[in-house]
């Protein structure tokens, strides 16, 4: 327990120290461009149709460090999404994870009016990530996590809409505590954010 106590303050400790840093950065660079949020958009759609290609890494890395660095736009990532994460990750957790953020940047960048409708842009980003996993599993079954399968018999059964609704509350109650596991896409932490790149 004590571990977990010194590991939980040592990690603030570099959060903050790092969103310092990183809204210095931020500020120094100016609004996405279209061309930038054209590529965004090309990336999102080709990361959840082949998450696995050979450029994919490359392409989610560009795409996270401009989501990083871009004032105009910020996506609220909470992890709770997808049960308890593997720690280490395995498999394509990173992958399927990481997808979220791009896919609800596309979202905002394709709707424009839906920017502040948080519930929408979580949605599209979670479908993003679970149209990842589906076709994750199409190029290496084992990558198998069932917790994602839920969440895709809940999407069959039209109760995604709700599991959202429900886990961003909680997400949100969760953010007055600091959880880990939430942070803004924009925030990079050595020991949270990279273990999911």
């Amino acid at each position: 327990m004590r571990r977990r106590v010194i590991r939980t303050i040592a990690i603030m400790i570099v959060l903050f120290g790092t969103i310092s840093i990183r809204l210095a950065r931020a500020q120094e660079r100016g609004p996405s461009t279209p061309e930038e949020r054209a590529r965004a958009v090309k990336v999102s759609r080709d990361l959840e149709n082949n998450p696995l290609g050979k450029d994919a890494r490359d392409q989610r890395d560009w795409a996270l460090d401009w989501i990083e660095k871009i004032p105009d736009i910020t996506v609220n990532v909470c992890f709770d999404f997808f049960g308890k994460l593997p720690d280490p990750p395995r498999g394509h957790s990173r992958e399927i994870t990481m997808q979220m953020i791009i896919s609800s940047a596309a979202y905002m960048i394709e709707h424009p009016d839906k920017v502040k409708d948080e519930q929408a842009v979580t949605l599209a980003g979670l479908l993003g990530s679970l149209k990842a996993y589906q076709a994750i599993l199409k190029q290496d079954a084992a990558a198998r996590w069932p917790y994602v399968d839920k969440l895709i018999v809940m999407r069959e059964e039209g109760k995604l809409d709700d599991y959202v609704g429900e886990t961003r509350r909680k997400c949100a109650h969760d953010g007055d505590d600091q959880d880990p596991n939430t942070m803004r896409a924009r925030v990079e932490t050595p020991s949270v954010w990279k273990s999911f790149r």
